[in-house]
């Protein structure tokens, strides 16, 4: 029973999958970032929404869902756990009273010594890669984005 177990677990017999590379990637990465931020006190979400009302407070639920790659509901649901912690709270559009804008908070600017935390991050990741490499995979990962956007038909 081990034998098969290590056979399936063998790297040589894993396919060359970008998906499944990426996959775990991803995967990694998040976890790493779960666990910096959870002395925090915050989820990677969060800080993902914090990070663009850093750079511009009062963005619509909407504005945030595309800077976050989330669809509105899931972004709303994030913005509805990020008042109930009083990090950010909603009001109505001025100029839209349909419309909602949301906030930092005092509780929400605390955290904006995390402003560059993606930079710690892009650092660990690209820990041992030349700044060629780095640029390099950047781009790479953006044409790889772009294709499955493309073949998503612009949906991903």
């Amino acid at each position: 029973m081990e034998a098969d177990y290590m056979e399936i677990n063998n790297a040589a017999a894993r396919p060359d999958s970008l998906g499944r590379l990426l996959n775990f990637a991803t995967g990694a990465m998040n976890r790493m970032c779960q666990a910096r931020l959870a002395e925090h006190d915050l989820l990677l979400a969060q800080w993902v929404i914090l990070s663009a009302l850093w750079a511009r407070d009062g963005l619509h639920v909407s504005e945030l869902a595309r800077y976050s790659g989330n669809n509105l509901p899931a972004a709303s649901r994030i913005v509805d756990r990020m008042v109930d912690k009083g990090l950010v709270a909603r009001s109505a559009d001025a100029e839209d009273r349909r419309s909602v804008r949301v906030h930092l908070t005092e509780a929400g600017r605390a955290h904006e010594g995390l402003r560059d935390f993606h930079l710690e991050v892009n650092e660990t990741l690209t820990a041992g890669m030349s700044d060629a490499e780095t640029r390099m995979l950047f781009d790479l990962l953006g044409r790889v984005l772009e294709n499955a956007r493309r073949a998503d038909g612009g949906r991903a």
